[in-house]
């Protein structure tokens, strides 16, 4: 008997008559055959069941994948790098800021999201350090080389940007400096590579320096500022040099705590000829305990595009680290517009091998 059959006729033309087993064994066939189906209809003999599965439908809900975690988007505009140099030309580079446009007008630190993204500083790396990168090497206002990177980074840490190494290319008589500063090709605005000659400080410079000191500190205590640093500066426009110079009382440009009443003084002056040195930036810091510290002095000066971007470095108790002010073309007013985070210091981690 098939599961079809089970409606038959006797040959005389009469019902067939069923007994009580058949109907257990047809209710046990078609409970066979419906096992595992959410709900089944038998009929028989004229009669209807209906077969459901009691248990409820499976959770479909919680079965999503995990979704890869989405990728930050690469910064678009170029970034200044720092460079480490030995006697050989021999690199080391980091980059510093990113340019916020080509003329360097504005400035934004440089961070690398390794938690958010874990892909991020792979792709960092690709886009920026990668092998036979070339940037603009940049010192004392001018183009002086090029380097070339060899792709070789070495990892940051944390937020930190890679250490690229490379190798700097430079006109035949030019030194490679210890330091000195990069951004990518066309960036700063030189076609070719100058030798730049070096700038040495006159005797017009220290004699102007504690007479400028006294006026910019002012008070009381002034005639104890004692000099830390002097730079001749190359100014545009200028036929003489200024100079930048840093003055102290109570401090030392050393790691340490400042003394009772401390008092740092950076400034940037011009050379007048009818009016001798002109102070055009001055930084002037009161403070007397260690978290207050703060302390500038002159680094380099390089040009991207119409700008100047005056490189110093920024002394507090515990570290060393970079500040950048830019100054467009026209603009009278000088000043601090960036300052390197302390977790990050470039100049420390391009020193350490």
């Amino acid at each position: 008997m098939s599961v079809h059959g089970i409606r038959s006729r006797r040959r005389d033309g009469h019902r067939a008559r069923r007994a009580p087993g058949a109907r257990r064994v047809a209710a046990t066939l078609a409970a066979t055959l419906c096992a595992g189906l959410a709900a089944c209809e038998v009929e028989w003999g004229g009669g209807q069941i209906a077969l459901e599965n009691p248990a409820p439908p499976p959770d479909r809900t919680g079965a999503t994948e995990e979704l890869e975690p989405e990728q930050i988007p690469l910064p678009t505009g170029p970034h200044l790098f720092v460079v480490r140099l030995d006697e050989r030309g021999a690199a080391r580079a980091v980059p510093l800021a990113m340019l916020g446009r080509d003329d360097g007008t504005t400035l934004a630190g440089v961070s690398i999201p390794d938690t958010e993204d874990p892909s991020f500083r792979a792709r960092f790396d690709s886009a920026f350090l990668s092998p036979g990168t070339e940037l603009d090497l940049l010192a004392r206002g001018s183009r002086i080389g090029t380097l070339v990177l060899d792709g070789v980074p070495r990892p940051g840490g944390g937020s930190c940007a890679s250490i690229a190494t490379g190798q700097a290319l430079l006109p035949p008589g030019q030194d490679a400096p210890r330091l000195a500063f990069a951004v990518p090709r066309g960036v700063s605005g030189f076609s070719t590579p100058r030798r730049a000659p070096p700038i040495a400080a006159n005797r017009s410079m220290s004699v102007a320096g504690p007479v400028l000191a006294e006026r910019l500190i002012g008070g009381g205590r002034a005639f104890l500022a004692q000099r830390a640093d002097i730079t001749p500066v190359e100014i545009p426009g200028d036929t003489l040099p200024g100079m930048a110079a840093t003055y102290l009382i109570a401090d030392s440009l050393a790691a340490g705590p400042p003394g009772s009443q401390a008092v740092s003084l950076f400034f940037l002056a011009r050379f007048e000829p009818t009016e001798g040195f002109i102070p055009i930036w001055e930084e002037v810091r009161r403070y007397d305990d260690a978290a207050d510290k703060e302390a500038f002095a002159f680094a380099d000066w390089i040009r991207v595009g119409a700008d100047r971007i005056d490189v110093l470095r920024r002394y507090d108790a515990t570290s060393t680290s970079f500040a950048l002010g830019v100054t467009g073309p026209g603009e009278a007013e000088h000043g601090v517009s960036w300052v390197e985070p302390p977790v990050c210091d470039a100049l420390t981690r391009l020193t350490l091998r």
